[in-house]
């Protein structure tokens, strides 16, 4: 069984729950869109929401006496709700750009989400942080702009105020909300195009911002390790070539 299709609007975000074992297919509509892609695991609020405990110990490997060996301020830190985060991805799968196959791990280093297919041409970012309003002030832009950043918090709202949830999900994304004080991970640039340049010999290397390798239709799909909220944003940056210049419409799907 599937879900409908449903849209990520152009310029805007969309957050969906996803449960473990299920899958969701975010795609690339029309060719050219870069989504950029979260994976939060829900706070526990209660027994029943928890229903893939597989979130990272506090104490990992503990012995007899190293719990007492932590501070109070790291133990509290310990506590922070888990993202997919893109540095721990690295470090893990010793690679920039995941594949078919590999598991996105939390900032705790715990799996969160398998990438388990991928009709582009594999061609994804892990280096770029989501698009804000300081970004596009940077570019030149006047005034207001649609950004990454605001269509992720924006869509954990929406989530978290949508009937399509229950009571408890909905105080465990807004807990999620609080937890995370205003802090945004860096997200999975789907379909995103950033090749890495290097300057001669040396260690000096860079960074482009192109258009995405993808035609449309392309699609990838993410299987959930454990309960977590899927954020997307269709990227509204239309001052540099990643989106060709013409940010349009993702949709995604989720699939038991």
């Amino acid at each position: 069984m599937s879900s409908s299709t449903q849209t990520i609007p152009a310029r805007r975000g969309a957050a969906i729950l996803v449960r473990a074992g299920q899958k969701i297919k975010i795609i690339n509509t029309h060719g050219n869109q870069v989504v950029d892609t979260w994976a939060l695991a829900l706070p526990t609020i209660s027994l029943t929401i928890a229903s893939s405990k597989v979130e990272a110990p506090v104490y990992p490997n503990a012995t007899t006496d190293s719990p007492t060996k932590y501070s109070t301020t790291a133990n509290a830190a310990a506590w922070a709700p888990e993202y997919m985060s893109m540095c721990h991805c690295r470090a893990t799968l010793l690679k920039i750009t995941p594949a078919v196959g590999d598991v996105m791990v939390s900032q705790k280093r715990a799996p969160m989400v398998k990438l388990v297919e991928d009709t582009s041409p594999g061609v994804h970012d892990t280096l770029i942080a989501a698009c804000d309003r300081w970004r596009y002030s940077e570019l030149g832009v006047n005034g207001y702009h649609e950004s990454c950043t605001d269509n992720f918090w924006d869509a954990i709202h929406a989530l978290a105020t949508s009937d399509s949830v229950g009571t408890e999900e909905k105080e465990a994304l807004k807990a999620l909300q609080e937890k995370l004080g205003g802090r945004i991970p860096d997200p999975f640039n789907l379909f995103m195009n950033i090749p890495i340049t290097q300057d001669g010999e040396g260690a000096k290397r860079g960074l482009s911002f192109e258009e995405p390798k993808t035609k449309a239709g392309d699609y990838v799909v993410l299987e959930a390790l454990r309960d977590v909220v899927v954020a997307m944003s269709a990227c509204p940056q239309d001052v540099l070539t990643v989106n060709g210049k013409n940010p349009v419409n993702a949709h995604f799907q989720v699939l038991d």
